[in-house]
């Protein structure tokens, strides 16, 4: 009877079990993408400095192929080279996304504190902390010295080498240039450089403020971008600030977030045409920024945006769905997850609330897990991994369910040999009530988006919680 398991499984899904659940996700996704996927140009193992990783198995090493840089997009369907599953090389495309490749290394940043914890536990664990700092400070490295133009800002680049040469070889995909691409880049170097006390640690955060010294020169342009480039510019300003404190990133951040929630832009009405995420993203960046500084006036605005989304949800389907008078409704990757992180996290903020609860367990049961627009999700660590237990502990009393890690109706990479991604877009039919998926491609710049606002709101945001519920 024991391995009969529990009667309705998918009842004892809360908010917490989910968050957990996503994070490991996000965490494992990322360590998969960066070290094994070979979705972009890799690191010869050699320049690692296996010196530093002294609790890592040299062989482990040499199994690695991690990325200098990762590419726009690929076929998710996975094929097996040299024993391991990775990216068909062959469908890839070999863009260079300045957005994309700033997501992947504040994720691998933002992981470092979580394996630090592991240090006197597992050292193999632990050194990944080590890992994931020099491996950021290569794509740091890597960043600044092929992907800026002429006039030294970052622009989203092609990978144009011939074959059969070791010379790698770059050209521009668009002369254009984001104000929000060069924050997002000045928040990752700046945070890189509160790991690093050496000279190499000083030198990134001096370039982190003269790209802040670039903001300032040039504060009036900010205000001629869209709304998505603006809202993508608050998002990198809060996570300078959260990381630096700085004034001068404050007052830029002030300015943006009083133009956004004051201007027509935070009064627009979520329609069949208006872009979901980007309210969604406009009430993250309002919590994170009332979190930052305590200013009410964007607490009482996250609420209200909060609320004019929360109206989208029909309790009888179990899912949002956007204002349409069409039988099919398309539903974008980014736009569900941060729909469901917002429900997530609004209770960190405004107090805990039961109906959002039920609300966080449809949408991930049904707009994430039912839908198909995860195709693959890691194994859930094996019962001798320290992960397993409650605190590491290891010990038998404190053994965490596998709920904690993920659902055991969605298909591991292994199983099914697809990455553990989300693919572009899913579509409903409103008669059917059925999901219907996209071809299984891979957007590293919308996953990498995902993949860090799940690692840092679980993070930045629990912080929040832990302090408010000490004082």
């Amino acid at each position: 009877m024991k391995y009969i398991g529990p009667f309705l499984r998918m009842n004892s899904l809360n908010s917490e079990t989910i968050e957990k659940q996503l994070f490991f996700l996000a965490k494992e996704s990322v360590k998969y993408l960066v070290l094994n996927s070979k979705c972009g140009i890799t690191i010869p193992t050699s320049e690692l400095k296996v010196k530093n990783l002294p609790n890592f198995d040299i062989n482990i090493i040499k199994s690695f192929s991690p990325l200098y840089c990762i590419y726009k997009r690929g076929n998710a369907k996975l094929i097996n080279i040299g024993g391991g599953l990775s990216f068909d090389e062959d469908a890839l495309k070999k863009d260079i996304i300045v957005e994309g490749n700033a997501f992947m290394t504040l994720s691998l940043l933002e992981l470092i504190d979580y394996y630090k914890k592991f240090k006197d536990i597992d050292n193999k664990k632990y050194s990944l902390s080590m890992l994931y700092l020099i491996l950021a400070r290569k794509q740091l490295e890597f960043f600044a010295a092929n992907f800026r133009n002429i006039e030294g800002v970052f622009v989203d680049k092609k990978n144009t080498t011939p074959e059969l040469t070791r010379d790698i070889k770059f050209e521009e995909k668009n002369k254009k240039f984001k104000y929000s691409d060069q924050a997002l880049l000045m928040a990752a170097y700046y945070k890189y450089s509160l790991y690093d006390e050496d000279k190499c640690g000083a030198e990134y955060k001096s370039f982190a403020m003269d790209i802040l010294s670039m903001f300032l020169e040039y504060r009036d342009e900010l205000y001629r971008c869209s709304t998505e480039e603006i809202l993508k510019l608050c998002f990198a300003f809060n996570l300078l600030y959260n990381y630096s404190k700085l004034d001068e990133a404050k007052l830029i951040l002030l300015d943006l977030m009083e133009y956004i929630v004051e201007d027509d832009i935070c009064e627009l009405e979520i329609n069949e045409e208006s872009k979901i995420e980007h309210n969604n993203l406009l009430f993250l960046n309002c919590i994170l920024f009332y979190n930052s500084t305590g200013i009410i006036k964007f607490k009482d605005k996250a609420f209200k945006n909060y609320n004019k989304f929360m109206e989208l949800y029909e309790p009888e389907r179990g899912i949002y769905i956007k204002p349409s008078e069409k039988k099919e409704i398309e539903y974008n990757s980014l736009e569900i997850i941060s729909y469901l992180l917002c429900i997530l996290n609004q209770g960190k903020i405004f107090g805990k609330d039961k109906d959002s609860n039920m609300v966080a367990v449809d949408i991930f049961r049904r707009q994430i897990v039912d839908s198909g627009i995860i195709l693959s999700w890691p194994p859930s660590p094996d019962l001798d991994d320290v992960e397993r237990y409650k605190n590491f502990t290891s010990k038998s009393e404190d053994l965490l369910d596998e709920q904690t890690f993920r659902m055991s109706s969605l298909p591991t990479p292994e199983a099914i040999e697809l990455a553990p991604v989300f693919i572009k877009n899913i579509t409903y039919n409103k008669k059917k009530e059925i999901f219907s998926q996209s071809k299984p491609s891979f957007d590293s710049s919308k996953n990498m988006f995902i993949f860090f606002l799940i690692i840092y709101l679980n993070k930045t945001l629990t912080e929040h919680q832990i302090e408010d519920s000490e004082e």
